[in-house]
């Protein structure tokens, strides 16, 4: 019965379970963007106050907590930490069904923020452990594709059990979208049993390398002169774009192109799915590609590309307007998009000490969190409100939020260039 539990971990098998937790995180995350109208009909709130709920509640915590936990990850055994948050975030996805107003699914967004934050830092960490430095781009964008099999799960399902559920007919007096929260949320809880059960830590991790604290970590940042910074919010930018096309892009479907709602669902299903996971798979093999073949800037080249492609074609996508071609450039957009997560992850784990690896992931999810995900959602929200105030403001709002953020994303990945090659020539020299 425990004979799996005494073999070092394939990385295949377990690549696939993480990727399956994450999944189960964006569904989660981004189930409450395709529920737009009936929350914010029910709850009686505006354009900002859902940003906030959509954002911010989110990616308070997820920011503040996950350098700790992160901490955590780089000193005991990773696997309980990453079944724990999955538990976590799957009871507060249930919760958000449960709730009552706006300040119940206000902490109960918190809730699925604070499970979320042990996920990809000890994740990542854990996989550059058990996968040699020539896959780990793949294996890298194996599981960063379960962020967009998961948005589009949400949009999927999401679409097709508001159309299913009717009011009226529901046990405990529910509303068809609280019930959507407790439907997706429960699988988190048998996939965290799976994963107790089947993963476990590495025997040799930690024999080489004495764990290091904030302290060390911060000095070996600052020794890389303007690598990191730029690194993070280079990225934070990209998310920006991102997590923006995600978070509001249903609204900009159904108020500017005329879409129907039950229309948007399947349609941003299969676009985030099918181009997001292209995306980012291409970007995953690009990388492994150029770096066998001795090009040292790959993800440099990867990740500034992605950014200033999806940039062009949300641009073109805007000036087709209502029609084919802008849809079209619009699903090329989130292709593009999601080129930067794989470089992002594979900097980290490639220049950074194995003990290290896990806080500095955190840091780059806390600047995602706060610029990406909370700033870059808040941002657009209070510009539909205050500034583009006609029903179709979000046609202005959302392309120049997520096209400024990730041009400048672009400059400032293709600025690292110089730094992540000095250090890489360091490591070659065994330094």
């Amino acid at each position: 019965m425990f004979a799996f539990a005494a073999r070092a971990p394939r990385p295949i098998p377990t690549t696939i379970l993480f990727c399956c937790a994450y999944v189960l995180s964006f569904v989660d995350r981004q189930i409450l963007s395709l529920l737009i109208g009936p929350v914010k009909a029910d709850l009686h709130l505006d354009d900002f106050q859902f940003a906030v709920l959509n954002g911010f509640a989110f990616a308070v915590l997820y920011s503040v907590l996950g350098l700790p936990i992160s901490m955590l990850a780089d000193r005991f055994a990773r696997p309980p930490i990453i079944v724990g948050g999955l538990a976590l975030w799957s009871l507060s996805t249930i919760g958000c069904g449960l709730s009552g107003g706006f300040w119940g699914l206000f902490f109960c967004r918190m809730g699925v923020g604070i499970g979320e934050a042990a996920l990809v830092p000890a994740v990542y960490s854990f996989l550059a452990d058990i996968v040699p430095a020539a896959r780990l781009g793949r294996i890298i964008a194996l599981f960063s594709a379960g962020s967009f099999v998961g948005a589009g799960l949400a949009y999927l399902s999401g679409g097709a059990l508001m159309a299913l559920l009717r009011p009226g007919s529901l046990p405990g007096g529910l509303v068809p979208w609280k019930l959507c929260f407790v439907i997706v949320g429960a699988p988190g809880l048998v996939l965290a049993a799976v994963i107790a059960c089947f993963v476990h830590e590495p025997a040799a991790r930690g024999a080489r390398e004495a764990r290091a604290g904030l302290l060390q970590t911060w000095t070996f940042i600052r020794g890389q002169k303007w690598l990191f910074p730029l690194h993070f919010l280079g990225y934070s930018c990209s998310a920006v774009m991102l997590f923006s096309l995600m978070a509001w892009s249903p609204a900009y479907l159904m108020r500017v192109m005329g879409m129907p709602h039950g229309v948007v669902g399947g349609f941003m299903g299969g676009v985030a799915i099918v181009c997001g996971c292209g995306g980012i798979w291409t970007s995953g093999r690009l990388i492994d590609a150029l770096t066998t073949r001795g090009i040292v800037r790959a993800p440099v080249i990867v990740g500034a590309g992605g950014m200033a492609g999806a940039a062009l074609l949300f641009l073109l996508s805007g000036l087709c307007g209502v029609g084919t071609a802008g849809l079209v450039f619009f699903a090329l957009t989130f292709f593009c998009a999601s080129f930067p997560m794989a470089p992002s992850a594979f900097v980290i784990q490639t220049v950074a000490p194995r003990s290290m690896r896990a806080q500095i992931s955190a840091i780059m999810l806390l600047c995602n969190a706060l610029i990406g995900l909370s700033a870059g959602s808040m941002l657009i929200g209070l510009l539909d409100d205050r500034v583009f105030t006609a029903s179709d403001g979000i046609r202005y709002a959302l392309p120049i939020v997520a096209i400024v953020a990730s041009t400048a994303g672009a400059a400032m990945i293709a600025g690292t260039a110089p730094f992540y090659l000095a250090r890489w020539r360091a490591l070659s020299r065994g330094e």
